[in-house]
């Protein structure tokens, strides 16, 4: 489940609690113990707890009920329940009591409520505010603050949650401070932070500046988040805002959750409650083997970058010379990598079958698998049609081996790289180039390019069953997703000399390869030709093309809060891999087909690749697409009246989720996550970089202006590198 909250008051019964054995909850620290404020004042970090199932994992959804146990009974809670979010964590604030007294609370999980965690703080001598002057402030207006024990420059002086640091010549006995912007109009309390401990606070009275602007329906904007808390305000008087809050960047090393809270300021008409809405996740099949796989010859091109690079530069003389094909049912053995992790190869004996203009077809003499038809019927494409696909699309294949042409060899040996009993859980490997392959000295090379491919083997005699159709289905998507792979590593690393292409970024590019083969069959066979039935969007023959891009988008939409764009985990998932083909199906159809050239052949990886090849500052492409997703085609909105910048070229997103959905045979016909965001409320969550939040801020609830706020939790700011920011689209009434 899938849930975005609040506050606990969003819930209002114990029912919307996933349900789990007593000895399924684990509750943890996360932060807050044993913190010190001044008496009175509120702990400068909340009280944190994690709840996790029987596989370590975070529960999201959970009531955690706090409690004071300990201490003279003058600290208190500033509130007493919450749910936990996607990391399994929650918390609360408390403030400590007297001089010298131990404040003490338990966090228990609601359900089972023996399972608990022991929060302890302490009160002490901390600043001790006497007066501020003037108490009716602006934002830019310089305040005094007197007392004692204020901590001088060292100081940190919060109106309300934000925070200001002491203007020079503070001392421990007077610090000035400016006025934040873009607080609450109102009252403001006024605390002052000294090492590890808070003061008590004193009220000011705010009055906000704000700039206000206005969209027209359809009009849309991006606005980062430093920029929200400079005061903006949308127009409200009714009118309907979709908002897509994003961190629009790429992970330096391992992706981590960020928290955030996408707050909407005003005057609400409605009852000032968010409806956090729970979806349902969808938990297909995964094919965790071939992106295993995919992941690790990625690992591989990069550790031997160098070495293709020097080998290039001393052999290219040598390879030119080269250049004659073998003899059709000549038998050449070839080194098969056996093992996921390329620790071991096995010998292969293959017979040639066909030489063509591009491609050479060898089969393994110890079990073909194919009919003579279909291995005519998959060179003729593999030779004819999609070798000139990727190469157009794409750039050059490298030539190691000097002869023009791509090896395909089918043989058993790529069933057998996963075990019969994997498969059923982690699917199996398909196909692959193998980038070891091309190196000259290195264990394991044939010292050509080669896509190995798996064989049919109905009987299950290598491993998993595999008929002949669902072999040939499989190998013609997985030649072009691995032909990008080969021209990448040919173009970035031994043309220029430079490193192999960002993961996320190769591996979405090679998505876009497999949609080349629907689009080739769909320009071939325009509707209603070449189908089987009358309600299929595409012919058949671009199913094995088209299939897994639509599932694999589908499933992004789903949850696009926890998937990111740019970031893949581990192998990288089916959400990951549909978000990077949909983002860079978006930007081809923005930018032109031939801007998959630009990303391929360039010494750029990465951001700074897709900025360069678009001629576009990433945060701006992210924030555009984000609205994307949802505005691409409006329901009772004709598809051209929406802004060419927010639409998917010919694929109406709309349209062939809900085609999918029946395929698939998924209830949801548009399954993009959207959240109710009132006046009044907040979203709170945490996300990986590369990802996005929607939420729509209900036109019957907003009579009055609008403010939003895109923030930690604690209403910090975000650390730039994050690229926090917010999209806005006013929507037709």
């Amino acid at each position: 489940m899938l849930w975005v909250i609040g506050s606990a008051s969003l819930f209002g019964c114990d029912s919307a609690t996933p349900v789990a054995s007593e000895s399924g909850y684990r509750i943890s620290i996360v932060s807050g113990d044993g913190q010190v404020a001044g008496s009175g004042a509120e702990l400068p970090l909340p009280l944190k707890v994690r709840v996790a199932g029987e596989d370590g994992a975070g529960v999201a959804g959970v009531r955690v009920r706090f409690a004071v146990v300990g201490g003279s009974g003058s600290g208190r809670l500033v509130d007493s329940v919450g749910v936990t979010g996607f990391d399994g964590m929650t918390g609360v604030r408390a403030a400590v009591g007297d001089l010298g007294d131990t404040l003490r609370v338990d966090a228990t999980i609601a359900v089972v409520p023996h399972v608990r965690g022991r929060f302890s703080a302490v009160a002490i001598q901390g600043p001790m505010v006497s007066a501020v002057t003037p108490t009716d402030v602006r934002a830019g207006d310089t305040v005094s603050v007197s007392g004692s024990l204020l901590g001088g420059m060292g100081a940190l002086v919060r109106f309300g949650d934000a925070a200001a640091g002491p203007l020079a010549g503070a001392t421990d006995s007077q610090i000035r401070v400016i006025v934040p912007a873009c607080l609450a109009a109102g009252t403001v309390t006024l605390t002052v932070e000294s090492g590890r401990a808070r003061s008590a606070g004193r009220d000011v009275s705010y009055a906000d500046r704000r700039i206000t602007i206005p969209l027209q329906p359809l009009d849309f904007v991006t606005i980062p988040a430093s920029q929200l808390a400079g005061c903006v305000e949308l127009p409200g008087d009714g009118a309907t805002y979709l908002l897509a809050g994003q961190f629009a960047s790429a992970p330096i090393g391992v992706p981590v959750l960020h928290p955030w809270r996408l707050g909407v300021a005003g005057t609400s008409a409605g009852s000032a409650r968010a409806d956090a809405q729970a979806r349902r996740l969808l938990r297909p099949l995964l094919r965790d083997a071939q992106h295993a796989f995919d992941t690790y010859a990625r690992r591989v091109e990069r550790s031997v970058a160098a070495q293709a690079r020097a080998e290039r530069r001393t052999s290219a003389l040598a390879m030119a010379q080269l250049g004659e094909a073998p003899v059709v049912g000549s038998v050449r053995t070839f080194s098969v990598v056996a093992a996921t992790d390329g620790s071991s190869f096995s010998s292969v004996g293959a017979r040639l079958r066909y030489v063509g203009e591009h491609v050479m077809l060898y089969t393994d003499t110890s079990a073909t698998g194919y009919t003579l038809n279909q291995l005519q019927s998959l060179v003729s494409l593999f030779d004819g049609h999609l070798w000139g696909e990727a190469v157009n699309a794409f750039g050059a294949a490298p030539d190691v081996d000097g002869n023009g042409r791509v090896i395909v060899l089918f043989t058993p040996a790529v069933n057998a790289l996963t075990p019969a009993a994997d498969c059923v859980q982690r699917g199996y490997v398909t196909g692959f180039f193998y980038p070891i392959d091309q190196l000259e000295r290195a264990r394991g090379s044939n010292r050509a390019e080669i896509f190995y491919a798996i064989v049919p083997d109905p009987a299950a005699t290598f491993s998993c069953p595999h008929t002949e159709a669902e072999a040939v289905r499989q190998v013609q998507g997985a030649f072009l997703h691995e032909m990008q792979h080969l021209i990448s590593f040919n173009e970035h690393v031994l043309a220029r000399g430079e490193a192999a292409e960002d993961t996320w970024l190769n591996e979405g590019l090679s998505h876009l390869a497999e949609e080349l083969g629907s689009r080739y069959f769909e320009s071939r066979y325009p509707a209603p030709l070449g189908r089987s039935t009358s309600t299929q969007l595409y012919p058949d023959s671009a199913g094995p093309f088209i299939g897994p891009l639509l599932l694999n988008a589908y499933l992004y939409l789903n949850n696009s809060v926890q998937h990111s764009v740019t970031a893949y985990e581990g192998t990288g998932s089916i959400e990951e891999r549909g978000a990077t083909w949909l983002f860079l199906r978006w930007l081809a159809d923005q930018k032109g087909d031939d801007i998959t050239r630009r990303l391929v052949q360039t010494s750029r990886t990465g951001i700074a690749n897709v900025e360069a090849a678009s001629e576009e500052r990433f945060p701006s492409l992210f924030g555009d697409f984000s609205l994307a997703l949802f505005a691409d085609s409006l329901p009772g909105v004709a598809r051209a009246a929406v802004p060419a910048r927010l639409r998917f070229g010919n694929r109406s997103l709309r349209l062939i989720m809900a085609r999918e959905a029946v395929v698939a045979g998924f209830s949801d016909p548009f399954p993009l996550a959207t959240f109710s965001a009132p006046p009044g409320e907040a979203l709170r969550a945490s996300m990986p970089v590369g990802t996005m939040i929607h939420a729509i801020i209900p036109g019957d609830q907003a009579p009055g202006p609008v403010r939003l706020s895109f923030s930690t939790p604690e209403l910090a700011p975000f650390q730039s590198q994050l690229g926090a920011q917010v999209s806005i689209m006013r929507l037709p009434p």
